[in-house]
């Protein structure tokens, strides 16, 4: 007898027998097998996608055991929910060794097929991308396949082509099976064939308008030369859009513009779109009582951007616009709306307003808190009193009045307050100031409900201790709903977490004998557990397997964790060479206690070009080559940049890359190769450097760089990082604007060596715009003849950002800079035993705001030029705040500090003694402007300097210069130059992106 378990299409559930004997015959068999001893249970093929192990245990049939047709019945249905099968045959035959009476039952299965591996390939023009095609093809990683699956692949395909004007285009599936994983890999090769194009569009309906605007709005055609653009699905959608907005343009704001089809010629190769449209009358849409601008009405009044006029959004704007009057301050304002017959195709929306005396919001009085402060209860509120800053008239409406109502009353139910109620009134008149409002919020607390007992069942198989530990709503505790929910999230994330998909939670209180307390009763079923069977990955071309298996964190036997399932999908993205990863479960619904867990990588280009374009604003340039302008001159520096990458060097992840940057004030050359992960190691990333620089941006002289650098770094944390340097330099410094007598000692080249240690520490919450948080670096090298320098020094720098919120929308942000350079074993003098370059300069945009760019501390006591220095104190403070919406902010600062000749001459005090005394520090307070792009803010800042420094500046040539002598200035009488007093100008200004810290 055999009997054959199917799944229908329209009933996946439903267990079918079949045979070819009539039922009489095969009640016969029936009887005739039932009750006698199965010896012997048999499976073909040999080889099963489940173990025997699996098998035994999923199998009610048994060796050994009479036959019974519901136990037949029951294994079947068993393994097909496992998935695996796709059919099933049971057979059934008599055997007699003469020592045993009984049957042999064989299993005969056919195999399901997972989907893997999605490619199109082929001739394919695009648009569409061959990763539009794969993913509308539906066949997603892990799902089972069918042939009714790939016929609407195929369909959802051709679709796609043709809606690109693709209409030739020819799609051929190619399949690769794997036996061994049930996988099957599917390739679709398409040649696409021509393109069409467009050509005059069919017109429908009453679309008023005429049919030459219409075509010019859909731009189916060129400008000027009149050529009908290829078809793309991209322009039938601007099209429509252009269309739309013609009819918005003229009014009609109920136009319906749709697209009825693309009818095809082959002859020409020609699309001809089909548009029905239906124009509706002119609408207008006034405010009467209240001037509020077009672009006002068009954002609150919702008909303009569902292109629909209908009752509901007419009463949403309504109510849109009343938010937005008491938002100004008109906190009374009602707003009514009446409509106008259609008379002579234009109809007339008026918005009825009365605005009310404007006041402002002067007091939120909160009364009847006990449990909760005042502070932990407005920062959940949305009404704000009025400011200068944010808001003029403070944040108020009737419907903001009612969510923070609301979320009072949340807030005291989540703690245990289950009878809190909440009571607002207005007062006018705040005061006896006219104008001036006042919200009282009354909070009636209610008695706050206990837990009083927790009992848990259910947990079996976890760590019930540690489970315990986590939950919120335990003896003692305040009681609500929201713990529970809490409780209820918690447990169920720890058991998905550990491979118990189905785990459910259930729960009842039962009042307690105690007044206010409750006793809860938590019971957990965890159902199966899953675990992993294996890890399968594909798409892997040039990166090497054993780069992605170190980045798995699941293994055989794991419990099937979803967390460790993205996690390792981060890891694999954070490599840095996929551009997409997939992940999923092969057959997910299937009832199998092990899965298979599949990973799909996309692998990212390998090589990749970067190009910008910018400029530097600001009192640069000046200038150059001759002794003007010593403290720099508004200038502007044109800068380009080409940045060109190799990614993913031997399928191992390292990365080669050429960044160069060139400028009227500098030109740069850096060659970098990264090697992430060094070691198979997280936490450790190599990088070698080789950097060629020929500047001239500090004015005081040009030098060209030439530096060799390798460097370690250590995650410590994830907000803390140990770098480790080595870097070998020559710089060569020429054309100096100072005394002639410095130039034999500051411009010969200097080789320095000088291996350095820098701690970085982030917690800020943004590193781009940061809100909270701190950043914190320092950073110590020693420069010694051991490392091959000829100069001896050390250098210390350190660095201490914070930034602290104020309310919701204002931030405090300071950042001290502190730092030392410390010769050794020199017989120069002390203020020339630095080399130049290697000397600290600041000043500027991103240090004190007082001076321009490199241009604090010690100056050349003959021409004015900035010398840099060997100790430096800064400190900036600036309030951040919202000045015109969401994208526009403002800042006021205040900047101090200077660049010292030593860190003996450090000082706070403001004053300068004479014309050759830079050791003070200098003051500068001024406004900005931020901003928000997605690359970081976009900053201009205004400054003035209280304090700047006075110094001499050399008017004459520099062969004059050479013939001064060694003290040039002040210049003595009837000398052919002569010696001006200049000074650091007091108004600076800056342009740039970023924030300055």
């Amino acid at each position: 007898m055999r009997m054959v378990r199917q799944t229908l299409a329209h009933l996946p559930c439903a267990l079918v027998l079949l045979a070819l004997a009539r039922p009489a015959v095969l009640l016969a068999q029936y009887q005739k097998y039932e009750g006698k001893t199965v010896l012997n249970i048999q499976f073909e093929p040999k080889n099963q996608p489940l173990e025997p192990s699996e098998l035994h245990d999923i199998l009610p049939l048994r060796q050994d055991q009479p036959l019974r047709m519901a136990d037949v019945r029951s294994s079947i249905e068993r393994l097909f929910s496992t998935g695996r099968y796709a059919d099933i045959q049971v057979d059934a035959q008599p055997y007699n060794d003469g020592k045993r009476d009984g049957v042999i039952v064989r299993f005969i299965t056919t195999n399901s097929w997972f989907i893997a591996n999605v490619t199109v390939s082929g001739r394919l023009s695009s648009p569409p991308r061959p990763t539009q095609l794969e993913s509308i093809s539906g066949l997603d990683l892990g799902q089972s396949y069918s042939e009714s699956k790939l016929q609407q692949a195929v369909a959802g395909e051709q679709r796609l082509l043709e809606s690109n004007g693709l209409f030739l285009s020819h799609i051929q599936p190619f399949f690769e099976h794997d036996d061994t994983y049930q996988q099957i890999n599917i390739r679709f090769d398409i040649a696409s064939g021509p393109r069409a194009r467009f050509t005059t569009p069919l017109l429908l309906g009453d679309f008023k308008l005429s049919p030459e605007s219409i075509l010019t709005a859909s731009k189916f055609r060129r400008w000027i030369v009149n050529t009908w653009k290829p078809m793309t699905q991209t322009r039938v959608q601007q099209a429509l859009e252009g269309v739309r907005a013609l009819y918005q343009k003229d009014n009609r704001l109920e136009a319906k513009v749709s697209l009825e089809g693309m009818k095809y010629d082959p002859s020409t190769n020609a699309a001809q779109a089909t548009l029905r449209i239906e124009a509706g009358p002119r609408i207008e849409v006034h405010t009467i009582g209240a001037k509020i601008s077009r672009r006002k009405v068009q954002r609150y009044v919702p008909i303009f951007e569902e292109h629909a006029v209908d009752r509901d959004l007419l009463v949403e704007g309504a109510r849109n616009l009343q938010d937005f009057l008491q938002s100004e301050g008109y906190f009374a304002a009602q707003v009514v709306f009446k409509e106008q017959s259609v008379i002579n195709d234009r109809a007339s929306i008026d918005y009825l307003v009365n605005t009310g005396p404007r006041h402002k919001l002067a007091a939120i009085l909160i009364s009847g808190n006990h449990y909760f402060g005042v502070d932990a209860i407005r920062e959940r509120m949305y009404l704000q009193t009025a400011s200068l800053l944010q808001f003029p008239h403070g944040r108020y409406s009737a419907s903001l009045l009612r969510r923070d109502v609301e979320s009072i009353v949340n807030l005291y139910q989540s703690n245990g307050f289950r009878e809190a109620a909440v009571t607002s009134r207005s007062q006018a008149d705040y005061q006896g100031k006219s104008g001036s409002l006042a919200v009282s919020l009354a909070i009636h607390e209610g008695p706050q409900s206990f837990v009083n007992h927790l009992q848990v069942d259910g947990i079996d198989r976890l760590d019930r201790a540690a489970i315990l530990s986590r939950l919120s709503s335990v003896a003692g505790q305040p009681f609500s709903e929201y713990s529970v929910a809490v409780d209820r999230d918690t447990i169920l994330a720890q058991y998905f977490d550990k491979g118990f998909p189905s785990a459910t939670f259930e729960w009842r209180q039962e009042p307690s004998a105690q007044p206010n307390r409750v006793d809860l009763h938590y019971v957990i079923q965890e159902g199966q557990q899953q675990f992993v069977r294996q890890v399968l990955t594909n798409r892997l071309t040039n990166t090497r397997p054993n780069l992605v298996n170190r980045n798995l964190t699941l293994n055989p036997g794991d419990p099937l964790s979803p967390t460790e399932v993205t996690e390792t999908q981060r890891r694999l993205y954070n490599l840095g060479v996929f551009s997409r990863v997939d992940a999923a479960i092969q057959d997910p619904d299937g009832e199998t206690d092990t899965k298979y867990v599949l990973y799909q990588m996309d692998e990212a280009r390998r090589y990749s070009m970067a190009v910008g374009v910018g400029a530097q604003l600001g009192r640069i340039g000046g200038c150059n080559n001759c002794l003007e302008a010593p403290a720099g001159a508004t200038g502007f520096a044109p800068r380009i940049s080409l940045d060109l990458t190799r990614s993913n060097l031997w399928g191992l992840g390292h990365s080669i890359s050429l960044r160069t940057r060139a400028s009227t004030l500098d030109q740069r050359y850096l060659l970098n190769y990264s090697w992430p992960r060094f070691g198979g190691n997280d936490n450790w990333n190599v990088s070698l450097t080789g950097l060629f620089e020929n500047s001239r941006d500090i004015r005081t002289f040009d030098f060209k760089r030439a530096e060799a650098s390798a460097q370690l770094s250590q995650r410590l944390s994830k907000a803390t990082t140990l770098f480790y340097r080595l870097a070998y330099r020559r710089v060569a410094i020429w054309n100096l604007q100072i005394t002639p007598f410095l130039i034999p000692q500051l411009s010969q080249p200097v080789r320095v060596g000088i291996p350095s240690i820098n701690l970085v520490q982030d917690r800020r919450d943004d590193p781009v715009d940061p809100h909270k948080g701190l950043y914190n670096t320092v950073d110590f090298g020693v420069a010694d003849h051991i490392f091959g320098s000829q100069v001896n020094f050390a250098r210390l720098l350190i660095r201490n950002s914070t930034y602290h919120p104020i309310g919701k929308r204002l931030v405090l942000a300071r950042s001290t800079e502190f730092g030392e350079i410390y010769a050794f074993h020199s017989d120069l003098d002390p203020s020339l035993a630095v080399p130049l370059a290697e000397r600290f300069f600041g000043g500027g945009g991103n240090s004190d705001r007082g001076f321009p760019e490199f241009q604090a501390g010690p100056r050349d006591t003959g021409t004015g030029f900035a010398l840099g220095g060997s100790a430096l104190l800064f400190n900036q403070t600036e309030l951040r705040f919202p000045l015109i919406g969401d994208n526009i902010g403002g800042v006021f600062y205040h900047d101090m500090g200077n660049i010292y000749s030593s860190l003996k001459h450090l000082s706070f005090r403001t004053d300068q003694h004479d014309l050759k005394d830079f050791d003070y520090m200098v003051h500068a307070v001024g406004f900005g402007i931020r901003y928000r792009t997605p690359v970081g803010p976009l900053r201009v800042d205004l400054g003035y300097s209280i304090n700047p420094p006075y110094f001499y500046g050399f008017k004459g040539t520099t062969q004059q210069l050479y013939s001064a002598g060694v003290n040039p200035c002040p210049a003595p009488a009837g000398s052919p130059y002569s010696c001006v007093v200049q000074n650091v100008s007091h108004f600076q200004f800056f342009f740039s992106i970023g924030q300055t810290f």
